[in-house]
């Protein structure tokens, strides 16, 4: 499997269990690497998820100690947490919106704390069990023992191969144009400066995709992304490759950025240069930003004892899209914990708009269709450090189906033909990739 002998399995947990300690508990072994995606694709459990960080740092984890699906739950486990402990990780996301209606297997907000974990970076791999023995200890210690030994080894991911049967837009096109045109009237934008608004492609494809195998091929061409897999039931799975960063903390010190403003990429060099600056010195996409950096900066100086955004905008090349990006660095307060930040900087102008009350307002009222935890919050958290993406350039993976998103800021001076081209640009790295073209069948 991964190397981790049954004796030294069996000692260890008996010395947990001999322990009589209570709370969050957990296991450590060191073990030879293996494709944590094709480890995790043989797995049984219904909880499977895959994390990865532009740093290179991945996890794949099964099973599930604990859950939290409530703000008190996540809260209080945050409380709980030790401040100086890096080892006890919740993974898991929250949804766009408060009022989001539940996407099949995804509820406003879930975070698991694993039941197994494959830890991996360029110095260790290390195989982490963990357990909650706030009830029955007990009884927990033999759950831990069968479920260990019901652990597969893994297996050749299999290929990646669909069809497209047919897809549909909402909003289409029209749809599209009328909501554009409310956004830009003077009459919105005297106060309301900026709504995100976006698109659902629904496909049906002659198959089922596999999610492991698809951000495995995903995650080669956007090595600069946060790539996550979550399947809570089994059959429903939310995937993605987002470029944005919704903040990443560790201790005191925390770093977010502004991702908004998008041009295309293009195969000849000198054209792609010449797109490149074009966004850095276009009004409007260095507008859009500044929206989301004046209004992270507001929030982050109500919780921070200090608080810098970089001088300049920079660019974030990715395979298909190029964006202006602006890190910003704050000291939070020490009585802050993730929950808060959470609360505090989901969501950003980025993916909401500005003001967020109206903004959101007319998103949940004229969009058309449920966002779930699409553009939501995803990763993880422990007492030590968190780091969270926001969820754009996803997919929502049923059987036989797939769902995936795509939004573009709406300020004044958009154009509603442009924008929309800007949201075939997003998802054509995705759709590039299954081969899927979409113009060959009728909407």
């Amino acid at each position: 499997m991964i190397s981790i002998d049954s004796t030294a399995f069996e000692k260890a947990l008996e010395g947990l269990a001999a322990t009589n300690l209570a709370g969050y508990q957990q296991l450590k072994f060191s073990c030879l690497k293996v494709d944590p995606l094709a480890w995790l694709n043989q797995q049984l459990h219904t909880v499977r998820g895959y994390w990865s960080e532009p740093s290179g740092a991945h996890t794949a984890f099964v099973g599930q100690a604990c859950d939290l699906l409530s703000p008190e739950q996540l809260q209080n486990a945050c409380e709980s947490l030790n401040h100086n402990d890096d080892s006890l990780r919740f993974y898991g996301g929250m949804a766009f919106s408060r009022r989001s209606a539940q996407w099949p297997g995804f509820p406003q907000r879930r975070f698991v704390l694993p039941r197994f974990e494959l830890r991996q970076n360029a110095q260790l791999s290390e195989f982490v069990i963990n357990a909650d023995f706030h009830n029955n200890p007990r009884q927990e210690i033999e759950l831990i023992r069968s479920q260990f030994y019901a652990l597969q080894d893994p297996h050749p991911l299999p290929p990646l191969s669909c069809q497209l049967r047919q897809y549909s837009y909402q909003p289409n096109f029209e749809r599209w144009q009328k909501l554009v045109d409310e956004v830009t009237a003077p009459s919105f934008q005297a106060h309301t400066a900026k709504v995100v608004l976006a698109r659902q492609t629904q496909i049906k494809l002659d198959r089922e995709l596999n999610p492991f195998t698809l951000i495995d091929h995903w995650q080669k061409r956007e090595q600069q992304c946060y790539s996550f897999v979550f399947q809570f039931d089994g059959v429903h799975s939310f995937v993605g490759c987002s470029p944005e960063r919704l903040y990443s903390r560790d201790g005191l010190d925390l770093r977010t950025e502004a991702l908004a403003g998008t041009a295309p990429r293009h195969i000849d060099p000198a054209q792609d240069i010449e797109l490149a600056n074009r966004l850095l010195e276009d009004d409007k996409n260095q507008r859009e930003n500044q929206i989301v950096v004046d209004d992270l900066v507001r929030r982050l100086q109500e919780i921070s004892l200090h608080v810098q955004p970089q001088a300049h905008t920079e660019l974030l090349r990715l395979r298909r899209v190029q964006h202006l990006k602006r890190p910003i660095h704050a000291t939070i307060s020490p009585d802050l914990d993730d929950s808060a930040l959470l609360s505090t900087l989901h969501p950003t102008p980025a993916v909401g708009g500005l003001p967020r009350s109206s903004a959101m307002r007319f998103i949940e009222q004229k969009e058309g269709f449920d966002r779930g935890w699409y553009s939501g919050a995803v990763g993880w958290f422990s007492g030590e450090r968190s780091e969270f993406s926001v969820a754009i350039r996803s997919a929502l993976l049923s059987p036989t189906s797939l769902n995936t998103y795509a939004g573009a800021g709406i300020v004044e001076g958009s154009q509603a033909q442009e924008e929309w081209d800007e949201l075939n640009h997003k998802t054509a790295a995705l759709l590039d990739l299954l081969q899927l073209d979409l113009d060959s069948l009728s909407a």
